[in-house]
């Protein structure tokens, strides 16, 4: 692995400074620029080339040419992204490197670059002097800089900017809710009825009796009452029958400071006598200036988001098209009925239907006459059933039918009057009249059996046999 310790064939261990390819399936990530300050061309070409065959932490490095201090300046004013910095001392003049660390840390208040000081002539910077009067981060000799120890460096150099990267980083974020949580704070202290009016949600305040102190225009709005009407009475007296069941428990839990903020669903009427969801928060509400101490709630209006909640259940759960539960909503009600008739010992049938000849209803009137079919056929089917049964549909004409707590004569009985029923159906066409017909398979749970699927299955092998024999009629399993 590039940057990592491998072993070769006498078992020393060697820096492989390669760069692996990246995987293919993730994005290659941008190069580590490296800002190489020095006059001398050869450096820079030489510098480049090493740095091609480095990786750290799987990104690449990149140089930045700077052939003068006051060229590095420039890029460093203009740039914030840049880690590491190669530094030689004497450029313009003989400690143009010094005077532009000076300048980095000093003027431009760059503390994160990390200083590589690499010089030619060591005897115009002394190491110890240098380290001891400049804030660089390391002091390198030109020709002690091999390309192991340059990629040492480096990587050195790299993870402490990274840390002081992550630093600032959590700096930022922690100085950010502190100053977030200072506004906050504030908005609170400074909290007036001025403010209370613009908030779009419904928004009021109590005293510790329970009776509401003020509230404001979008709250109004929702109960259809005045300024004053409301003011000194209690929640039970205004709201009465439609007082949420939470109302009175949550106020007393952030009061006596179990709780800091309360949360609750509930559905009350608006002023036109139509139920609306709301998501009620509350808090408890410290003395401060002309707000008592007491209980602050606010209510978001929820009730398109229950609604689009609702109908995502149903998407999920229900066909489509013909609104009967699908395959996956209906196996999940089957599983929970066998378990019911396995604990009490209660019949349960099955039937599987398939509607006769539905390709070639598709192939000659086209999926749309296809589809009215289908819908028509779920209808009929409903029409004969109890608001127990269950019917399911399976996948493109082939429906089940789940039947609690009746035996295979019942189940006989109702696979007949749902084949008649189907078999009335006429649709329309430009031409005459469409029939319909289906192919019906009973069968009934066997003594101690708890497996649904091999219930479903007898059933199927059923529904076969009636369409073995002609279509158009039902089959009980054998047996049976």
């Amino acid at each position: 692995m590039p940057g990592e310790e491998s072993s070769n064939s006498s078992g020393k261990l060697r820096l492989n400074l390669r760069a692996a390819r990246r995987s293919e399936d993730g994005p290659a990530l941008p190069p580590w620029p490296i800002l190489v300050v020095d006059d001398d061309p050869q450096v820079h070409s030489m510098t480049e080339v090493l740095l091609r065959d480095f990786q750290f932490k799987d990104r690449g490095f990149r140089a930045v040419s700077a052939y003068s201090a006051a060229e590095a300046r420039t890029i460093l004013e203009c740039r914030d992204d840049i880690p590491v910095m190669l530094l030689d001392v004497v450029m313009e003049t003989d400690h143009a490197g010094l005077s532009l660390a000076r300048v980095i840390r000093q003027d431009l208040g760059n503390q994160r670059l990390r200083i590589i000081l690499r010089t030619g002539q060591p005897g115009e910077a002394p190491e110890r002097e240098v380290m001891l009067a400049y804030d660089i981060n390391d002091y390198r000799s030109k020709t002690e800089l091999t390309a192991q120890k340059l990629f040492t460096a480096l990587v050195g150099a790299l993870r402490s900017w990274i840390d002081l990267d992550t630093i600032e980083r959590l700096n930022a974020t922690l100085e950010a809710r502190v100053l977030e949580r200072t506004r906050e704070l504030a908005e609170a202290q400074a909290f007036s009825g001025r403010l209370v009016e613009l908030l779009p949600n419904p928004l009021w305040v109590k005293d510790l009796a329970g009776h509401y102190r003020l509230y404001n225009q979008a709250f109004r709005e929702f109960f259809g009452i005045d300024a004053e009407a409301w003011v000194g009475h209690s929640a039970e007296e205004v709201l009465g029958r439609h007082l949420p069941p939470e109302e009175l428990d949550s106020d007393c839990r952030v009061l006596d400071g179990s709780s800091r903020r309360e949360e609750f669903e509930t559905t009350i009427p608006d002023h036109a006598g139509r139920p609306r969801a709301l998501l009620v928060t509350k808090a408890a509400l410290p003395a401060d200036g002309v707000v008592p101490n007491g209980i602050i709630g606010i209510a978001a209006d929820i009730t398109e988001r229950k609604s689009l909640e609702r109908e995502l259940r149903r998407l999920a759960t229900m066909d489509s098209l013909t609104g009967a539960p699908n395959r996956r909503h209906f196996s999940t009600l089957a599983h929970q009925e066998m378990e019911r008739a396995n604990r009490y010992d209660l019949p349960l049938s099955v039937i599987m239907l398939d509607v006769d000849h539905f390709k070639k209803v598709n192939d000659s009137w086209g999926h749309a006459i296809g589809d009215e079919m289908l819908k028509a056929v779920t209808t009929a089917i409903q029409g004969e059933l109890r608001e127990v049964d269950v019917l399911g549909r399976m996948g493109g004409e082939e429906f089940a039918l789940l039947l609690p707590q009746t035996g295979i004569d019942g189940a006989a009985q109702v696979a007949e009057r749902l084949r008649s029923a189907v078999a009335a159906i006429r649709l329309p066409l430009a031409e005459g009249w469409l029939h319909a017909t289906i192919s019906l398979g009973v069968t009934t749970r066997l003594e101690g059996e708890a497996q649904f699927e091999h219930l479903l299955g007898r059933a199927d092998r059923a529904m076969y046999e009636a369409k073995q024999a002609g279509r158009n009629r039902v089959a009980i399993e054998p047996g049976r």
